[in-house]
């Protein structure tokens, strides 16, 4: 590969790290589990581009198949968390109507 692309990959690379901090630090701190939740899916599709972005920087095809089963995984677990988050707060409505 050329060496300014190679230079390019690794600045996005950079810019993908930079916001997958930002994206793990709503995660944490939240306030709600909304944007709990939003974090989490953040990660997960940033972390899948720096993947794919890998993949393309090192050559290699096998980590996209990596890339594609974290991605599966990823969106499962921002369906099962928002379907906790909302079962969740169901039942609080419940309780409070009681």
């Amino acid at each position: 590969m050329n060496t300014w692309f190679d230079w390019f990959l690794i600045g996005v690379l950079l810019c993908l790290t930079a916001g997958l901090f930002f994206s793990l630090l709503r995660a944490i701190r939240g306030p709600r589990m909304a944007d709990r939740i939003l974090g989490i899916n953040m990660t997960g599709s940033l972390t899948t581009a720096a993947i794919g972005v890998l993949a393309v920087l090192l050559e290699q095809s096998w980590l996209l198949d990596v890339c594609l089963i974290y991605c599966m995984i990823s969106f499962l677990a921002v369906v099962v968390l928002a379907k906790i988050s909302i079962a969740s707060h169901q039942e609080k409505e419940e309780f409070d109507d009681v």
